[in-house]
């Protein structure tokens, strides 16, 4: 699936997920990987808990750090796609 700013996402509750010092770490059952966040990942991770537009994600990245809404869309769309190729977050239209 292609995403999109009208593309709603939410994290996958099927993973094991917890914080070490300010960072996200979780587990994979099902494809037995261990997976870490930093900053930006973890806050993106807390705000996806519930169904999102991915336009409403980018704006409160934007209001939270100091950048573009652009250039937020496109720093963390590959991050996003590749949560969404692991089945860390669910996808939909």
């Amino acid at each position: 699936m292609k995403l999109t700013l009208d593309t709603q996402i939410q994290r996958n509750n099927e993973m094991l997920t917890s914080s070490i010092d300010g960072e996200t770490v979780m587990m994979s059952i099902k494809r037995g990987e261990y997976y870490g966040f930093g900053n930006t990942g973890s806050f993106i991770w807390e705000n996806i808990e519930k169904s999102i537009s991915i336009k409403d994600l980018v704006a409160l990245i934007t209001s939270e750090f100091n950048v573009e809404e652009k250039k937020c869309f496109d720093d963390i769309l590959p991050f996003l796609e590749e949560l969404a190729e692991k089945e860390l977050i669910i996808a939909t239209k």
